[in-house]
């Protein structure tokens, strides 16, 4: 016989720890000390049994529910980010979805022309994929960055990655498109006259010779730090100066990134022309680029007249037309030299990031000019009729029945530029270009009014 407190009707499930074998045989002990009501009607162990049971039934209600609807009941996770949308599946739907908008307005590009980058990329070893994050994932990244200004918080969460993820792969693509930039941002032989200038009674036969425009541009810039007094431009903005020589295809031939906004743009012309190291494209034998006066008058330098009226919007505000040779070339120069401006206005218009620019480091912020340099180019010489931007800007260029014939291949083409050389800038070049410019518009002159 038990003593009265030791039956098997007090070992409950909150005490079972405390004996070796938590379930003894409860029948027999009950059959020898004659308690069976004790054990049926134990009002703990019964009140424990009840609360085990509503709880597994809770268990296996909230089962069901999330397999018949799981986008309603969720269980409940620690992790940050755990949406079912993951990044590799979000960058298979943009790619592969029905309407081509979906992922232009996303990456800024067509879906053959982002694959067509990915694959250039991949093979010339410039960038690879991850064990985790394949190389469309990552060039999505970047592109989501640079085309809409996204913070890298906002990308994390749109690809369901950690932010030391996103970080990585926006430099590290961005210095596979800077690689990507040596080959594909730099003179190309072309035909001269360029067709552009061959169609237009303005500029043919007067600038035959030219071979592209040079100009600079500000975009924005931030550091972290008070050090940003020297990147303060005319209209105390943190800005970047980056100059540019394009040609008449619309592409970059030539980048010059990461100079203070408050540096003059004829100052940061002369450091680049006179420095060897940075290979910049001198035209050689008669060829020329069109320039700003700020910039100078020597062999293979064509400015406008100083001290006349120049811009195409001076004209309009005026009111009135050239009166002279010197203003009739100026006109037609600020004309032609509008292909700089075209071709920043569709970059610009392709990346949000440079009217916008998120907290990077300085030489990030350089890094991320040439690379989308090198994708603008990239988009133009690969999918320049159909991209919608440069289809805007060829129309504006040749007229509504345009047909783009500059970047074809079976045209006689001509090398006109050698990296690296110095300009001839002497006393003798300087009287050189007057010379010729003067005798260019008396030409233009007497052509047009016949005298």
């Amino acid at each position: 016989m038990n003593e009265p407190g030791t039956s098997g009707a007090n070992v409950g499930f909150t005490h079972w720890e405390d004996s070796l074998d938590p379930f003894p045989d409860l029948e027999s002990e009950s059959s020898e000390s004659g308690d069976d009501d004790d054990i049926n009607t134990d009002p703990q162990l019964m009140e424990e049994l009840e609360v085990l049971l509503i709880r597994m039934l809770e268990l296996v209600e909230e089962y069901y529910k999330q397999l018949a609807h799981p986008e309603v009941v969720r269980v409940a996770s620690k992790r940050q980010r755990d949406s079912k949308l993951t990044g590799p599946m979000w960058v298979h739907w943009v790619l592969t979805h029905p309407n081509q908008t979906t992922c232009y307005e996303r990456f800024r590009m067509s879906p053959r022309t982002f694959l067509n980058l990915c694959n250039t990329l991949k093979m010339n070893g410039f960038l690879r994929s991850s064990r985790y994050v394949k190389i469309t994932e990552q060039v999505a990244t970047f592109c989501l960055v640079m085309a809409h200004a996204h913070k890298q918080r906002d990308v994390a969460d749109r690809l369901q990655r950690s932010l030391e993820t996103i970080s990585k792969y926006v430099n590290a693509v961005a210095i596979a498109m800077c690689y990507l930039g040596k080959t594909i941002i730099q003179p190309l032989p072309m035909q001269v006259p360029h067709p552009y200038i061959m169609k237009n009674s303005m500029y043919y036969p007067w600038f035959a010779d030219c071979i592209g425009a040079i100009d600079g541009t500000h975009v924005k810039a931030k550091l972290r730090g008070g050090n940003n007094v020297p990147y303060r431009g005319r209209k105390s903005s943190i800005k970047q100066n980056v100059m540019c020589v394009v040609d008449f295809n619309l592409c970059f031939t030539y980048v010059y990134a990461g100079w203070e906004g408050s540096a003059h743009d004829s100052r940061v012309f002369f450091e680049c022309i006179n420095d060897p190291n940075v290979r910049f494209p001198t035209p050689v034998g008669d060829y020329n680029y069109l320039v700003d006066s700020g910039y100078g008058c020597f062999k293979g330098f064509l400015p406008p007249h100083r001290n006349n009226i120049y811009h195409q919007e001076a004209f309009r505000k005026s009111g009135i037309k050239p009166r002279n040779a010197m203003e009739l070339f100026n006109y037609r120069h600020s004309s032609l030299r509008s292909i700089v401006e075209r071709t920043f206005g569709i970059w610009k218009a392709r990346f949000n990031i440079f009217e916008d620019m998120p907290p990077y480091p300085i030489e990030n912020q350089r890094l991320f000019v040439v690379a989308c340099c090198a994708v603008h180019n990239f988009i133009r010489r690969f999918e320049g009729q159909t991209d919608p931007l440069f289809k805007e800007a060829l129309q504006q260029m040749y007229g509504q029945d345009w047909v783009d014939v500059s970047l074809r291949n079976n045209m006689p083409r001509t090398q006109y530029v050698e990296l690296g050389l110095r300009p001839d800038q002497t006393k003798a070049s300087k009287e050189y270009m007057s010379a010729y410019r003067a005798a260019v518009a008396e030409h233009m002159w007497s052509t047009v009014h016949g005298g």
